[in-house]
């Protein structure tokens, strides 16, 4: 038997803790139209155009899904024969080279290859095992000829028990000589979540038992998901440690992991025909009441943190699988009969297979997954050849972030002459008299509430407990590349009373699931980007500035499709550094939520002078109708500044799946809409005062009004 018994009492335990009950849950996700937020119908809609890259083909797809219509194009099945191709059975063999027993594994990149850390919990059992590709059936009912190779830890062996993963090198060429791996292509993961909805089938290709590789089509509907792993229901195949689970997209989503067993009274297992199971028998016998799969979305990030540097990780990760084309020489091509581009013929003796090569496509969707911070950790996986690495309290690695709050002094903060001088000097806003009572002063020096960062500074509203604004100096010239962001660890400043601060206990209730953001829809949205103050002289100066943005001064909530959105707030924010990085210019930019902003029809932004209306309150947090921000350049030796305001009001007002008050209601195909606004404007929105930008304004006349930017192009900066 392949699954511990731990691993079983581990995924019962889940089962139980999270009162899962899978046959209720199969019922009510059913199998008519699926329940699916606006966000979510985005993103699969997204998928279908960079899958099908037709509009037409996608729509009619897109309706075919949300409708409940099991229907799909043919080729679904070609993508299956190629999604099916790097999969291979394992024969788990001893150190004495005895046959112990079989499992599933796949190649996720040149020369690698992924199962579970209960097939292989450490190097010695994986260097006799072989793994076996081709075997299977062909079209025409026949076995093919298995290809095997033999498995290389001594090049890269890593495990993780927590996540129940193993990585373990593949030698280049079959034991026989005659082929090479790379013809069977891989399937490259993807670290980005939300790719499955409650509901959907998924589909295993696996070799249960030690069997001839099969597919688990139907029956396999996703049920939940949990922090790493996600359950779905199943009848059929039980037990096949280590397959793949796809989407209907053919993305690997989860890695096939464990799963709970009937049993009777007396807590025996039982097999499918009703009789007691014993070890003896194989486990796809099993009635599995549900089974359970590690996320792939975590694993990735666990690969990235603890062996991202390692060349054949990094291969994997970035590396889209190979064209047809580089498989040439194992090619029969058929000259008599015209066949479809990247479809070929393989001949075994006298049999005849078709082929078609694996291409998946992934969608790259822009999310911060966001974790708390919390003391090193050993690494948790026996026989791990990967690096210690920090754990958050949702069992996530964390991003290295590092802020030495010692050197607090040292920040200069935000730079008023950055521009130049006399009249290219751009103060900080001014909170006028009237909200003074507001300012949030620093600790021990209370005529002071400018909080200065690197390359920024905030100034907080205490009872809020948000920035009143932010402002950021940019140096285009100096921007630095020091990596890609994996995740978020934020801290408060202790300058500033620890009460006039939102944190965790608001943001850390987050749940991290791919499809379900009930617990708090809102991320920790930055104000000052990171990429924004990521600049200096070195790399590492340049480093240590980024990370200083991860403040939760400098954060406001932004419900997660407005602050994520490459339309939204996101598209703006890559907009303004955009255009300082394409000249290497200096510029500014200012940012901030608007506190209690008036009301107006949905869809619609107010007018500035309209009467004030109170933000409504979430998870004891009143959340901002709106955000604006500033960008502000030097043109013709002469200030420019161009002034947005952006609003999630229709989302906050009808957040799905909240229960909170009955005025969360559902939520509308209403979008977040991106306004041009005038500074003068922007003065009455905000409360606050821009001093000299009012004569900088980009805008025109204050008499025109807000002006709807439907696409980046409609910005005005003259």
């Amino acid at each position: 038997m392949l699954i511990k018994r731990d691993l079983i009492l581990g995924s019962e335990q889940r089962k139980k803790q999270d009162k899962l009950e899978p046959a209720k849950l199969d019922n009510q996700l059913g199998d008519g139209p699926m329940t699916m937020t606006v966000e979510q119908k985005q993103t699969r809609m997204r998928q279908l155009l960079a899958t099908t890259e037709n509009t037409e083909i996608a729509r009619a797809a897109f309706e075919r899904i949300i409708n409940g219509n099991d229907l799909d194009s043919v080729n679904y099945l070609s993508k299956g024969v190629a999604a099916a191709r790097p999969i291979c059975r394992l024969q788990l063999k001893d150190l004495s080279n005895n046959l112990i027993g079989y499992a599933t594994g796949f190649l996720i990149g040149p020369g690698l290859l992924m199962t579970n850390n209960h097939v292989f919990g450490n190097a010695s059992e994986a260097k006799n095992s072989i793994a076996d590709f081709n075997y299977e059936l062909d079209i025409s009912g026949m076995e093919r000829q298995p290809v095997r190779f033999r498995l290389a830890p001594g090049k890269l062996f890593y495990t993780n028990q927590q996540l129940d993963y193993s990585l373990v090198a593949v030698e280049a060429a079959s034991i026989d000589g005659g082929k090479n791996l790379s013809d069977w292509g891989w399937h490259q993961l993807s670290g980005t979540p939300g790719k499955g909805d409650l509901g959907e089938y998924l589909t295993i290709i696996q070799h249960p038992g030690g069997e001839m590789k099969q597919v688990c089509v139907r029956e396999n509907k996703l049920l939940k998901y949990d922090t790493n792993t996600v359950w779905y229901a199943t009848d059929t195949m039980g037990g096949s440690s280590g397959s793949p689970v796809f989407n209907r997209f053919w993305q690997v989503m989860a890695l096939h992991h464990s799963g709970v067993p009937k049993k009777n009274a007396q807590g025996q297992w039982l097999t499918k025909d009703g009789k007691v199971w014993d070890e003896s028998m194989d486990e796809s016998l099993v009635d599995w009441l549900a089974n359970e799969g590690m996320r792939i979305s975590v694993i990735v990030n666990d690969m990235k943190l603890a062996l991202g540097g390692n060349p054949l990780v990094k291969t994997a990760l970035e590396s889209a699988p190979p064209s047809t084309e580089s498989t040439a020489t194992l090619k029969t091509k058929v000259e008599k009969q015209p066949m479809p581009a990247g479809v070929w013929v393989e001949q075994t003796g006298d049999t005849a297979s078709l082929v078609v090569p694996m291409r998946i496509p992934i969608e790259l969707v822009r999310r911060d997954v966001t974790l708390d911070p919390v003391p090193a950790q050993p690494a948790a996986a026996i026989g791990s050849t990967g690096p210690a690495f920090n754990m958050g309290s949702n069992g996530l690695p964390l991003e290295g972030v590092h802020i030495n709050t010692d050197t607090y002094p040292t920040r200069p903060g935000y730079k008023p002459d950055f521009l130049g001088k006399g009249d290219l000097v751009v103060p900080l806003p001014v909170v006028p008299a009237s909200l003074k009572s507001k300012v949030a002063p620093l600790i021990g020096k209370p005529t002071q509430s400018e909080l200065k960062y690197f390359n920024y500074s905030v100034v907080m509203n205490k009872e809020r407990k948000l920035a009143f604004f932010s402002a950021v100096n940019i140096d285009g010239g100096e921007q630095q590349d020091v990596g890609k962001r994996e995740g978020d660890s934020w801290i408060r400043d202790k300058r500033l009373d620890p009460k006039s601060q939102i944190g965790d206990e608001f943001y850390g209730k987050q749940a991290l699931f791919e499809a379900d953001r009930s617990a708090n829809p809102f991320d920790r949205g930055h104000l000052v980007r990171r990429l924004d103050a990521t600049w200096g002289s070195t790399v590492e100066e340049a480093k240590a500035h980024g990370d200083d943005s991860f403040h939760f001064t400098n954060c406001s909530p932004q419900f997660f499709a407005f602050n994520q959105g490459k339309q939204l707030w996101a598209g703006l924010e890559d907009y303004t550094r955009n255009v300082l990085l394409s000249n290497s210019s200096k510029g500014i930019v200012m940012n901030g939520p608007i506190f209690d902003g008036p009301d107006a029809p949905e869809g619609q932004l107010p007018r500035a002078s309209g009467a004030s209306k109170k933000d409504l309150i979430f998870g004891g947090v009143p959340i901002p109708k709106y955000f604006w921000k500033v960008l502000i350049t030097v043109k013709s030796g002469k200030l420019l500044a161009a002034a947005f305001v952006m609003s999630q009001k229709d989302q906050v007002e009808k957040i799905d799946r909240i229960h909170e008050a009955d005025r969360f209601e559902a939520l509308t195909q209403a979008q977040v809409q991106v306004f041009q606004v005038s500074m003068a404007d922007l003065s009455r929105f905000s409360k606050l005062d821009f001093g000299n930008l009012a004569k900088a304004d980009a805008h025109e006349a204050t008499s025109v009004g807000p002006r709807l930017i439907e696409s980046l192009d409609n910005i005005r900066l003259i």
